[in-house]
């Protein structure tokens, strides 16, 4: 068996070699709603009606400018032959946010929704082993606050009274927004068990400051629900592997190197929602 060193370099770029923020990210317009307003605006809406709106605003670029600079993870990993390799990949520092730089809200969003917000910045949801390796790589490691486990949790204001939650901690940790912080929510995963179970939604994450994740794969729920503990977490398309520019769609399609991505047997036929 080969054993593999870990060694961690993470640190804050704009984006990779050869893109800016400008042809991925739109520019937030002057009098974008807040993320105060958006949830006043949706308080009363269903999740499909909801998402709608929320799909609008962010793909006009209403998001905070602190979210759209990726942060760069670069660390050794193994494929499935046990070979070792040197990646780099790119993802938001948080996950999806409505509104400014002061005032914004991290919408939890329907796993489709959150696959056409990826598709149209060029990006991908995470795989459990991502979603592992972010929160490994945080600055800012956050201890999950469950709500209440009833109807409310599905509830635009049990949403923002999480949210609001989140942002208390966050402040205590002294933390300076922009940093990659994890722990505060499951993230809406990617998955081989796509491929036979599909119309369902897959979460995973919610992770202690120690590693452990509260919530293992799951897709218990069907894929048009959705409640506050749910992120949407953005990595971009793009890796760097010994060197050469590649894209993490292909690499997880690849018979050898999906590994680099996943921890599941086999590569990945199906990436979407």
């Amino acid at each position: 068996m080969i054993k593999i060193f870990w060694s961690v370099i993470v640190f804050a770029v704009l984006l990779p070699v050869g893109l800016s923020s400008q042809t991925i990210f739109k520019a937030r317009r002057p009098g974008a709603m807040t993320g105060s307003q958006f949830v006043n605006h949706v308080a009363a809406m269903g999740s499909v009606s909801r998402d709608s709106v929320a799909f609008k605003e962010i793909s006009e670029g209403n998001m905070p400018s602190w979210l759209t600079r990726p942060v760069t993870v670069t660390d050794t990993f193994a494929d499935a032959d046990g070979i070792l390799h040197q990646v780099t990949f790119y993802t938001l520092p948080d996950f999806i946010a409505i509104g400014s730089d002061d005032d914004f809200f991290r919408v939890p969003l329907l796993p489709g929704t959150a696959w056409k917000i990826a598709e149209l910045y060029g990006a991908i949801l995470p795989t459990c082993k991502m979603s592992h390796i972010i929160h490994r790589f945080s600055e800012v490691k956050m201890e999950p606050h469950p709500m209440t486990p009833d109807s409310t949790m599905t509830t635009v204001p049990v949403f923002a009274r999480h949210d609001s939650i989140i942002e208390a901690q966050r402040i205590e940790k002294g933390d300076a927004i922009g940093h990659l912080i994890a722990g505060h929510k499951k993230d809406i995963v990617i998955t081989n068990r796509m491929n036979t179970e599909s119309g369902r939604l897959y979460i995973y994450g919610w992770h202690y400051p120690d590693g452990k994740p509260i919530q293992q794969l799951t897709g218990v729920h069907y894929d048009g629900y959705v409640d506050y503990s749910h992120g949407t977490r953005l990595v971009l398309d793009t890796a760097i592997v010994d060197g050469k520019k590649c894209s993490i769609k292909e690499l997880l399609g690849h018979p050898v190197l999906y590994a680099l991505f996943s921890d599941e047997d086999g590569p990945f036929t199906n990436m979407g929602y």
